[in-house]
């Protein structure tokens, strides 16, 4: 895409007689700057060649505003291409078109001068003929020339030029299809072979009837909003927006090949047959063939090309934005051209933003920024808001993980406030040779504007920018805000040192400001004792700093560094003798090759400080820097701020060994230490290493890590120091610089797992210290771990359709069901096929036919995964299966017999008759065959299925139903009876015929589930016909089963299901049956019987004291009567 990114885009361009897109930029400014206290990097901090407006050129109408020059750009090695899109005209033919636009050449001189780059030297002319077929008119009054711009970077490459409010007027309307222009070269100052593409002037294009309502179509297609030039120089891409009542839309030319007419037909041979380029044509209007654009989306608003196939990186793809899709929330189209249309584009992958209007694809760049061969995509949306802010800005940076899978970061911008960060991108390549691509972000509307530069790396984006620069201080601008930023070129070399310089435009100030790129340097610095061991007894020593540069600069041989070296800082014991301090500074020249100064120290020992090491500081910079002056230096370099600046070195104080270097013999071991460790269980890795000396003290004991994937280091103590190509080396004691012999220690290191791969690491330490060892073989532990891979997967599908039952629904009846399958972890699965399971008929044994009870053209399942859709194939047998197609069939069948089951059939229709348990026989032809008395069918109908309900089932048949009634859950179970359910599956491929819907991703993290939404029609008459006496419940079973690629015995997947079924019932389902309660009324009086016994037996029954009184009465009788108590015949006579 165009690097200074057309946006005359406001979002009201939809409307012909709205003001031009950018009058209310003034109203948008910010009201502040941000002061940035950033050094930079190697773009020169104050432009070297400024490039005003020019004044010396007679205009024929007055400039009363702006004329944005700045606002595009296109920077060649000898000059710059400045596009001002509100320019008064300096050609007669124009004298009175107001505001045309203009192109204006411009040198690369210190006093750089501009003059007319004339593209377009005609005036407002009316050449429509009344039997035209296009609109001819042309009407250039604020028609924007210049608005879009883009080309390569050399003066052979070609260049685009872009009007996007060109108009064709006519009597009653302003047909605004815009134009663009191209050139091959820009060899010469003024342009030769300019050529025009204006393919949206048919009239009978212009508005069109589509259901009933007319629409705009190329009335306001606005042709150019949006220019891009391919890498390979050989396509243009052109976005028109405003096609289709703003849907949008891209126009694509391309060069075309032919072989020579001269040389012989005959002659087939490579090396006779020429291929001839021919100058780019127009191929046509492009437009998305998934028809799922919705009007005002703005499709086109931004274009970009690149190579994004990780199996073909041969193969062009192309990008183009829709600011106003997916809800206004933008997204971006990854696409190429359709296989089976020219005019059609393929949709690969969608981009989509986060926030309602934040103008997602304002711009956008396509860039390799990790060096992998791969491009990747820079979207911007300025007009994201933070907290208390709005309309601060970001950049999306989407990077290219291969098999079209991008991971994206999120850059929101440094400025608070209304900057607009992210209005213009620009590709600058690599400004530092580090072999990373680096880009340029525009923040216009902060203050008077910033650009902001950013550097690659093997991760992407580096996040932190590498560069500010802010608008001149010393130019002055009547229009308001300079828009300073609103303008980028690409990166160019003009002055030939190797590295890529670039401007920026301030169309508000009418002024262009070029920067250009000093070298990139390494400094390499080392300081080293002459004796790694001090004595007790001596008093000095010497120290060596050895210092040289390394640059990719072919100018550049030598760089003054200053120097300063610092010895035992914290304790002072050491001093130099020529400064008598502990410090000394110097200057030198350093080369490409390695020079070295040589010092004299004094010592002085303390025995309360033996132990503690002297520290050696040499701090070193470049002397001639950047500088802050508007000439450039050619004798400057620049250093990554990465870089460090300060070399450390350690001296220890020899003591207590039999020689002048003690001789150790330290020992390393990993405890317990787990040899297997799957992927994702935890993002740290901890091992812990036992250091045993069996030898002499060791002095300053140390020990380093690596790994063989060069895991990072999650936690870095403060007794280690990190190194290139993560080597981290650590002090074994923090309080005590040595070991003695016996003493034992251990240290902890912890790696950074989460984004390791493979199937084995190597972790590697190694002990040593500052004398010899005795035994180095024990010095390294080696640790193989094995990496596994292990994923916990959960399978849920929930029928939002309630249980059908036929009493109630007949006919057809539609099905949704939900599914969610989601990664429990740990692992990150790679690429794997979720597949569904869908019966949609049973086979008739002995014939090819088929009962229908799901219609497959009517399968409608919508699958998405982190935001995005994603596809579904499907499949018969090893058939793919193109869904949602009309298609319409006949077909008859004759048969010699059939069996003894009635069925009534309508003329000329094939129908199927079933056995008594619900399995089918020959299909039988209906011809000539009907029943015209209603009454005689009910009765036919009745008697047939009484003598249907007394067939019994097979042995083969039962065994059969009782295993597809196995496969429901248990708590279904028990509702549903195996005698009477019908489950209709796809575990039995000689009875059922099934579609298979696959869907597969390429990256499946436990954070992102995949949903599934799925849709069909169930034929509700042929499961009447199926559900005959005794069979009550048909149950349609759709699996689901996940499988990994490349596992063939699925070892790493541990699948849980819990997917609920339909269920389609001749009666209520779940009703009461009248066995349930004969059932509960002999429980109850069993109950009863078993309680009454159990009272008998307790005795509850039995009346004790009545029992009692007759045994009183029975004693009275048989004695005399005197003998007899008062009371006891008083009670007797009671009785009586």
């Amino acid at each position: 895409m165009s690097t200074q990114q057309q946006h005359n885009k406001s979002k009201n361009h939809r409307r012909v007689h709205s003001q031009l897109p950018f009058t209310y930029i003034a109203l948008l400014c910010s009201i502040f700057a941000l002061i940035w206290p950033a050094d930079g990097f190697n773009f020169a901090k104050q432009p070297n060649i400024a490039v005003p407006a020019p004044q010396h050129l007679k205009f024929f109408q007055p400039q009363t505003r702006s004329s944005y020059f700045g606002y595009t750009l296109v920077m060649r090695p000898t000059s710059i291409i400045v596009g001002a899109p509100r320019a008064q005209s300096t050609l007669p033919a124009q004298r009175n078109v107001n505001e045309t636009g203009a192109i204006y050449r411009c040198s690369l001189s210190p006093t750089s001068t501009c003059n007319p780059y004339v593209i377009d030297d005609k005036g407002n002319r009316t050449l429509e003929r009344p039997d035209s077929y296009t609109y001819d008119n042309e009407a250039r009054n604020n028609q924007w020339l210049g608005g879009a711009m883009d080309g390569g970077t050399n003066d052979t490459d070609k260049l685009l030029i872009c009007a996007p409010r060109f108009l064709s007027p006519t009597n009653s309307d302003y047909i605004m299809n815009g134009v663009c222009y191209w050139v091959p070269n820009t060899l010469d100052d003024n342009p030769r072979d300019v050529q025009r593409i204006s393919p949206l002037r048919l009239k009978s294009d212009q508005m069109k009837q589509i259901n009933g309502h007319r629409i705009y179509y190329y009335m306001l297609a606005e042709e150019g909003l949006s220019a891009h030039v391919t890498d390979n120089n050989q396509e243009f891409v052109i976005g028109a927006p405003g096609i289709n009542t703003w849907r949008g839309s891209t126009i694509h030319c391309r060069q075309r090949f032919e072989e020579d007419p001269t040389l012989s037909r005959r002659d087939t041979s490579s090396l006779s047959r020429k291929r001839v380029i021919r100058d780019l044509d127009f191929s046509g209007q492009y437009t998305l063939d998934t028809g799922e654009l919705q009007n005002d989306s703005y499709f086109g608003y931004a274009v970009g090309s690149g190579y994004f196939d990780s199996n073909d990186k041969t193969q062009l793809f192309y990008v183009a934005s829709a600011p106003q899709a997916n809800l206004q929330s933008g997204e971006a189209y990854l696409y190429k051209y359709s296989e089976d249309s020219l005019l059609k584009l393929k949709r690969i992958y969608v981009f989509r933003g986060e926030k309602f209007g934040e103008y997602f694809g304002y711009s956008l760049i396509t860039e390799d920024l990790n060096g992998d061969g791969l491009t990747d995509v820079v979207i911007s949306a300025p007009q994201y808001s933070t907290t208390n802010y709005f309309d601060n800005g970001a950049i999306y940076v989407f990077l290219n993980k291969g098999n079209f899978n991008f991971e994206r970061k999120l850059i929101i911008s440094p400025v608070q406030g209304k900057a607009r960060f992210g209005t213009t991108l620009s590709r600058l390549g690599d400004i530092n040779h580090d072999g990373f691509n680096d880009i340029a972000v525009g923040a216009p509307f902060a203050g008077n504007g910033a650009v902001f530069v950013y550097l690659g790396s093997n991760n992407g984006l580096r996040e932190e920018h590498s560069q500010r620069l802010d608008a001149p201080e010393s130019v002055s601008s009547k229009y308001g805000e300079h828009m300073f930023g609103h303008g980028l070129s690409k990166g160019v070399d003009i002055d030939r040192n190797g590295f890529n310089d670039f401007a920026i435009g301030a169309p508000n100030a009418e002024a262009v400001f070029v920067y250009r790129a000093y070298p990139v340097v390494k400094i390499h610095a080392t300081v080293k004792s002459a004796t790694r061991e001090i004595k007790t007894d001596q008093n000095s020593f010497k120290i060596t700093a050895c210092y040289k540069i390394s640059t990719t600069s072919t100018q550049l041989t030598g760089q003054d560094l200053a120097i300063r070296i610092v010895v035992d800082s914290q304790v002072k014991r050491a001093k130099f003798i020529q400064t008598r301090t502990n410090e000394v500074s110097f200057n030198v020249s350093a080369g490409l090759q390695e020079q070295c100064r040589t010092f004299d120290c004094e010592v002085y020992t303390n025995v309360a400080d033996i132990f503690k090491p002297i520290e050696l500081d040499m701090h070193y910079e470049l002397i001639n820097g950047v500088p802050k002056t508007e000439a450039f230096c050619d004798k400057c370099a620049a250093v990554d701020p990465a870089e460090p600046s300060i070399y450390r070195e350690k001296i220890i104080f020899s003591t207590g060994c039999s020689s002048d270097i003690c001789v150790a013999d330290l020992e390393v071991k990993s405890r317990n230490l787990n040899h297997t460790y799957i992927l994702g269980s935890s993002r740290t890795l901890s091992v812990t290493y036992d250091i045993t000396n069996h030898g002499e003290t060791a002095y300053l004991p140390q020990i380093s890590f690596t790994s063989s994937n060069h895991m990072p280091f999650a936690k870095i103590p403060g007794t280690c120091r990190p190194k290139e190509n993560d080597y981290l080396e650590c002090d074994l004691r923090s309080n005590d610089v040595s070991m003695a012999k016996g003493a034992t220690t251990s240290f902890t290191v912890t790696f950074d797992v989460t984004s390791i791969s493979g199937k084995e690491m190597v972790l590697r330490a190694k002990v040593f210290s500052t004398g010899k060892e005795a035994n180095e073989a024990n010095n390294v532990a080696i640790d193989v771990i094995t990496l596994g891979e292990f994923t916990e997967i959960d399978v849920v599908g929930i029928p939002k359709t309630k249980h059908i039952n036929l009493e109630e629904v007949s006919n057809t009846s539609q099905i949704i069901n939900n599914y969610e399958i989601k990664s429990m972890g740990p692992s990150t699965v790679g690429t794997i096929d979720v597949v569904f399971y869908i019966p949609v008929a049973y086979k008739v044994p002995g014939t090819t036919n088929t009962i229908q009870i799901v219609e497959k053209d009517r399968i409608n399942m919508q699958a998405v995964s982190d935001a995005q859709t994603v596809a579904i194939d499907y499949f018969e047998n090893t058939t793919q299966l193109v869904m949602n197609a009309i298609e319409s069939t006949s077909s008859t069948y004759r048969t010699t017999s059939i069996n003894s089951n009635i069925q009534i059939y309508k003329e000329k229709q094939i129908s199927t008759t079933y056995d008594s348990m619900g399995l089918y026989d020959l299909p039988v032809e209906s011809e000539n065959y009907y029943i015209d008395d209603s009454s005689k069918f009910s009765q036919m109908s009745i008697r047939r299925k009484r003598e249907v309900a007394a067939n019994t089932a097979t042995k083969a048949q039962y065994e059969r139903i009782v295993k597809s009634h196995e496969l429901l859950s248990e708590d279904l179970k028990g509702k549903l009876p195996v005698n009477r359910t019908i489950v209709f599956n796809c575990h039995d491929p000689e009875m059922t015929v099934c579609v298979r819907a696959v869907i597969r991703l390429h990256t499946f993290k436990p954070e992102k589930p995949l949903t599934v939404s799925m849709k069909y029609q169930v034929d509700l008459r042929e499961i009447n016909q199926i559900l005959i006496e005794p069979w009550e419940y048909f149950v349609i079973l759709i699996d689901v089963d996940v499988k990994k690629l490349g596992d063939l015995h699925q070892n790493t997947l541990a699948i849980r299901k819990n997917i609920d079924y339909n269920i389609v019932s001749k009666h209520q389902l779940y009703g009461t049956p009248i066995w349930v309660y004969i059932l509960a009324v002999l429980g109850g009086l069993l109950l009863l019987a078993a309680i009454t016994y159990a009272m008998y037996k307790l005795g509850f029954f039995k009346r004790a004291k009545k029992e009692q009184m007759d045994a009183l009465v029975h004693q009275g009788s048989t004695q005399p009567a005197r003998d007899v108590e008062p009371e006891a015949e008083n009670l007797n006579t009671e009785r009586n």
